[in-house]
């Protein structure tokens, strides 16, 4: 189980995820269904969550970064692979129990701690 842990000078939450929960949703994520959704909404909105354009100038970039980015995504979501990649990845998680993969705290008190 991945415990989830923020602090701050007023509140302190502790999310506990469980590995089954994880793996539900790399499958939901993985689905053909998601995949060919997730394709539609990436073209539609080029790339950008939110619609808007790139703030970020083009040709300082030297590339078509909105292009680069779409196709970047699709590529990682239509591999076949990924599937397969995420469950592997779920699998050592599990292995590595008790491991803080983050410990940070702030200047105004927040803290974040996530443990294996």
């Amino acid at each position: 189980m991945i415990v989830i842990k923020v602090k701050n000078n007023e509140h302190a939450f502790t999310i506990p995820v469980p590995y089954a929960l994880l793996r539900m949703g790399s499958g939901i994520l993985t689905m053909n269904v998601f995949r060919r959704k997730m394709r539609g909404w990436l073209i539609r909105n080029e790339g950008h969550a939110d619609g808007h354009p790139s703030r970020v100038d083009e040709s300082e970039l030297g590339l078509n970064s909105r292009n680069f980015g779409i196709e970047l995504v699709l590529s990682i979501v239509e591999n076949r692979s990924t599937k397969q990649a995420i469950k592997q990845l779920i699998k050592e998680l599990q292995r590595c129990r008790g491991t803080i993969l983050v410990d940070v705290r702030s200047e105004d008190g927040t803290e974040v701690l996530i443990k294996l």
